[in-house]
């Protein structure tokens, strides 16, 4: 369930050659370091990869990025669940001489793969929390839709298309992966926050199954296009669908006509509690909380 994780660690004791700040290569910690440039020619940090990990040294502060269920499993287009996560932790505890489990997470993303297609999951979004999706492409190809805020972006797309065009590989049936990737103030500045600070706190099984009810909740909380009887409608009515379905149509109403916005945003609104909505939307929520269950339970 986890994936994406950005760590930082501050170290009591240095590698010799970053305290001299040498200007070649060096092996520590089971990577080989390459020393940064500023303009001036100064060493300024030094880089490494530990498979797909990016590892940053900048003076006592070790940052480590990327994700977490790659790194253990090459892919996250699988299941990575619980007890999986302890085994990749571990792993990637040893290839240090520094106890990681102490170190601080600012960032961490969730994510569960159901087996699904386009249109009966991120093609169908209207908006949540009042903000409209943004369309993730690939030259003319819509492969996805996304929820962005300051802490978090709430991420679908079609894993399938995703993987053959990254890898060449070819998953059999069509996968569609949730996502939210955040910063971990957005876990933990809240009145009932899940208290994501060390490495040891992913490890916790309450807190990972109360991330997995986070993510469920929140695909919960996405207002999602139904059945419009549309010989009922007006055609004022239709317009004012067509117009705030569209993202960008909607912000450029905002940021122009604020006044027209705010009077037919309302009547969107009116006219969205109206819709009749299919059991889509449940089947795809009982895959979601299916997949969460089984990567606590496993």
């Amino acid at each position: 369930m986890y994936d994406t994780i950005k760590i930082v660690k501050y170290l009591d004791k240095l590698p010799k050659q970053a305290i001299t700040r040498v200007r070649d290569t060096f092996y520590w910690n089971n990577c080989l370091w390459k020393p940064r440039f500023n303009n001036f020619n100064e060493v300024v940090s030094y880089s490494a990869d530990l498979k797909n990990l990016k590892l940053w040294l900048r003076g006592s502060e070790l940052t480590i990025t990327n994700s977490l269920q790659k790194f253990y499993s090459d892919n996250n287009y699988q299941a990575f669940t619980y007890s999986q996560v302890l085994d990749a932790i571990k792993k990637l505890d040893t290839a240090f001489d520094f106890d990681l489990q102490t170190a601080s997470v600012s960032k961490l993303a969730i994510g569960v793969v159901i087996n699904d297609v386009p249109e009966n999951t991120f093609g169908n979004w209207l908006e949540y929390k009042s903000i409209s999706p943004y369309l993730m492409r690939n030259k003319t190809k819509v492969y996805g839709a996304h929820f962005k805020a300051t802490n978090y972006n709430i991420k679908g797309y079609d894993k399938t298309y995703q993987v053959k065009q990254e890898s060449g590989i070819v998953i059999p049936q069509s996968s569609i992966r949730f996502e939210i990737e955040a910063n971990t103030r957005y876990y933990n500045q809240r009145k009932e926050s899940i208290e994501i600070h060390q490495v040891s706190d992913l490890m916790d099984k309450s807190k990972f199954e109360k991330l997995g009810l986070e993510m469920l909740n929140i695909y919960s909380s996405i207002k999602v296009k139904g059945i419009i009887n549309y010989q009922n409608m007006t055609p004022n009515e239709i317009k004012i669908l067509a117009t705030y379905g569209n993202s960008d149509m909607a912000l450029g109403l905002k940021k122009h006509h604020k006044h027209t916005y705010k009077k037919e945003r309302s009547q969107y609104l009116k006219l969205l509690k109206k819709i009749d909505y299919s059991d889509t939307q449940k089947i795809i929520l009982n895959k979601l909380e299916q997949g969460i269950k089984y990567c606590i339970e496993n």
